[in-house]
């Protein structure tokens, strides 16, 4: 399960004086709301977290600030679930919304941000026709008919191909926008290490600067630093019982480092194999530890229980921002990691059947 992961960090401060060189002027229009607080927000540690504030009057609110390059940022209004999704840079910038339609806002005075719009416009009639496939297939499972279900995928997998190349077409001509960026870096979740850098290399340098190439180079020197070859970092994460447990407490061990969760589909359909596979080797040296992404203990529990899963458990309940996930680079579940009894790391990313080859050469 791929999760795309967009985690934007701060780079810009806010003011609220006009003598602070350039700047952006951010003027706003909602229609069917005259009064209220309205809130500039942007995504930080994959939270929506609210950065200022302002009061609606008349249905007009405003902003000032600047930003050291254009980004991605929210206009959020109290009791609204949508949100306004916009780019700014150091310009005036004119938004108009209904209250009730506020994904539908209106944006102009940003390039960047008529890029975007450029490039949801491109998106936008497959986005329809994946949820037309969503509601075919789920009917079909509901249905038990397999024979529609396969169909279905085979359409899917086809449309998929459709949007890559619409992708590739649009970034090779908006290349030096930073909105390429942003693009490219919403594409790296359970991307190959060489294929991202090759893609970060050929990235214009305005754009390898951004906060969205910034953060591409960040994601590539992590998943160097846990590559296959390098010494696996160590980690103490609470047991179910609440005890701390470390990753060196296996070293001299083949360990099998597990990313899971008790929601991942894909994770559950995998434990049963990799419960044969426990039982197949861990007399033999192996261990297994399973890193939960939950943030409910309960569901975390039950799963172990119903699952079966009778090895090493831990957790911090921080769902995607375990602090082991983040430490391995783990954008997707379910993951694994096999580590040799020297604490090396030999492979990554192997399911059962695969990992059970890996784990035999490393017991001869």
């Amino acid at each position: 399960m791929k999760k795309l992961f967009i985690a934007i960090s701060a780079i810009g401060l806010f003011f609220t004086s006009c003598n602070q060189g350039e700047q952006f002027k951010l003027t706003g229009n909602i229609s069917g709301q005259t009064e209220g607080k309205v809130y500039l927000s942007k995504v930080q540690d994959n939270e929506l977290v609210k950065i200022d504030s302002a009061e609606l009057k008349e249905g007009v609110f405003e902003f000032v600030g600047t930003v050291a390059s254009p980004q991605r940022y929210f206009i959020q209004l109290d009791d609204k679930k949508e949100a306004i999704q916009f780019f700014v840079e150091n310009s005036n910038i004119e938004i108009s919304a209904d209250v009730e339609k506020l994904s539908e806002a209106n944006v102009v005075g940003s390039a960047e941000q008529d890029v975007y719009a450029a490039y949801k416009e491109s998106q936008k009639v497959f986005n329809e026709k994946n949820m037309t496939l969503r509601k075919e297939y789920m009917a079909a499972r509901n249905a038990q008919d397999q024979v529609k279900m396969d169909s279905i995928r085979d359409v899917a997998m086809k449309m998929q191909e459709e949007v890559e190349a619409v992708t590739d077409e649009f970034l090779k001509n908006n290349s030096t926008s930073v909105v390429s960026g942003f693009i490219k870096y919403r594409m790296t979740g359970g991307m190959e290490l060489a294929k991202m850098e090759e893609m970060y290399n050929a990235m214009p340098e305005n754009v390898k600067a951004s906060i969205y190439g910034v953060k591409i180079k960040d994601k590539i020197d992590l998943l160097n630093s846990v590559a296959v070859g390098k010494t696996a970092p160590d980690f103490t994460l609470n047991t179910p019982e609440e005890t701390p447990f470390s990753l060196s407490s296996l070293k001299g061990k083949v360990v099998v480092i597990d990313f899971w969760a008790s929601w991942c589909g894909p994770c559950r359909r995998e434990n049963p194999h990799m419960v044969e596979l426990y039982k197949e080797v861990n007399e033999r040296g192996v261990e297994f530890l399973g890193v939960s992404l939950d943030e409910n203990k309960e569901k975390w529990l039950k799963a172990i229980d119903d699952d079966g899963l009778v090895w090493k458990h831990v957790s911090d309940l921080q769902g995607w921002n375990s602090k082991a996930g983040k430490m391995y680079g783990i954008s997707g579940i379910p993951a694994t990691v096999l580590v040799d009894q020297n604490g090396v790391i030999v492979a990554k990313n192997l399911r059962s059947a695969e990992l059970k080859v890996e784990i035999e050469k490393l017991l001869q």
